[in-house]
């Protein structure tokens, strides 16, 4: 038995084309779109998935002061700062302050101007193979509320 992807019975599976996307449901969301394939699904309701790791980077915790220091070492001004940058003085300000972080982008190029470390990698951990059941996935039927008419 298969789960319906548009309310989450488990039912025999039906394919049906919904303005041009394939769905696998059950024989009573089938009439919402045009039968293309019958059939019934007998395998087990786990999806093994596999996870390419890739590194997670992100700006270091006291990014503030680094920027600041090595803004005020290099003796530019605001106003200069943000000429070099083409970024506006509020966004710089708000940088030094650290209510504004900035993205990992503008972080790496900050990194290049001012000659400082602001990116880190994060040390994520994740399995190579990971196991979801159908039930906790969500369907269409999560999402829309049918009205009779």
């Amino acid at each position: 038995m298969a789960q319906c992807e548009m309310c989450g019975k488990a039912a025999a599976a039906v394919v049906i084309d919904v303005e041009g996307s394939n769905l696998s449901v059950c024989p009573s969301c089938s009439g919402y779109g045009t039968v293309t394939k019958n059939f019934s699904v007998t395998s087990s309701l786990q999806r093994y998935s596999y996870t390419k790791e890739t590194p997670e980077w992100s700006v270091v915790s006291d990014y503030a002061s680094q920027i600041r220091r090595s803004r005020e070492r290099k003796g530019m001004s605001h106003d200069d700062f943000s000429k070099l940058l083409q970024e506006r003085e509020t966004v710089i300000s708000k940088w030094e302050a650290g209510t504004l972080k900035p993205s990992v982008d503008t972080a790496r190029r900050l990194e290049r101007i001012l000659g400082i470390k602001l990116v880190q990698e994060d040390v994520i951990e994740k399995s190579a193979v990971t196991t979801t059941t159908k039930s906790d996935e969500l369907t269409l039927g999560d999402f829309v509320k049918i009205r009779k008419r």
